[in-house]
């Protein structure tokens, strides 16, 4: 029987960040954990289930991509700019994905949960699905990925062998995914902020670039539009970043069940 370890628990990722050229990079070690042949698990009552805080989903709601003006009067603040809009709709699109990801996840036991099912409820169904089935764990920072032979679980699954194996997918993708936004949340939302601490100098530049002032108010006002666009972000990634750890959370405790010898 494997259990599951945080073995990156006290490792850390350096990453040198610059507000005008910012880099994202990540080390991972990982660490086997592995599940044999198992018997059943049961479910867990759908009147366990807890909604998510309403603060919380309000705050979800209020997410969106960001679009930030040109300033075409100062390249490498344009460049500054795009580059960290860039950076945070990537991270916007990958959590869009992230959430499609779990209700998909969730949608497979809709039947078995009374329309309602956490994560961890799910993981108890999907082990009780996947039968005699061994499935082989590997766990990293932020993720945690099942390897396991198709053609072995469609023979012992208990399930549907294409709706177990969907799910299986499904748990992957979302760990991925997860490990893709935890990883560089951080780094995106220091990155900005060194953007936003520079921002009266950078108005300067503006500024500076048109001592004429030939081209109006115009450069100065954009630039003044998409700090405040900015300012916004920080608070926006730490809203993904919660909703993602938790997420990770419910997964690492739930996970226990698939790798369990019984």
């Amino acid at each position: 029987m494997g259990n599951i370890c945080d073995c990156d628990k006290n490792g850390q990722d350096n990453n040198g960040v610059n507000p005008r050229t910012p880099l994202l990079s990540g080390n991972s070690h990982h660490t086997p954990i592995t599940r044999e042949p198992s018997g059943t698990a049961t479910g867990q009552s759908a009147r366990s289930y807890k909604p998510e805080k309403s603060e919380l989903i309000s705050s979800l709601e209020e997410l969106s991509l960001i679009s930030l003006a040109r300033i075409q009067s100062v390249p490498s603040l344009d460049k500054t700019f795009q580059d960290h809009g860039k950076l945070y709709n990537d991270l916007y699109s990958n959590f869009v994905d992230l959430r499609k990801c779990l209700n998909e996840f969730k949608a497979k036991f809709e039947a078995d949960t009374a329309g309602i099912p956490t994560i961890t409820e799910c993981l108890k169904l999907l082990a009780k699905q996947c039968g005699n089935a061994r499935l082989i764990g590997s766990r990293t920072k932020n993720c945690i990925q099942i390897t396991y032979d198709k053609r072995y679980v469609s023979q012992n699954c208990e399930g549907q062998p294409e709706e177990v194996l969907e799910t299986l997918e499904l748990y992957n993708k979302a760990n991925k995914l997860i490990k893709n936004l935890l990883d560089k949340a951080p780094q995106v939302k220091s990155s900005i902020t060194l953007v936003l601490e520079e921002e009266h100098k950078l108005k300067r530049e503006v500024t500076k670039a048109d001592p004429d002032g030939k081209l109006g108010p115009e450069p100065l006002k954009l630039t003044s539009q998409n700090f405040i666009k900015l300012h916004k972000i920080p608070t926006s990634i730490d809203t993904i970043n919660n909703y993602t750890s938790k997420a990770f959370k419910e997964i690492v405790s739930g996970s226990k069940i698939l790798f369990e010898d019984t």
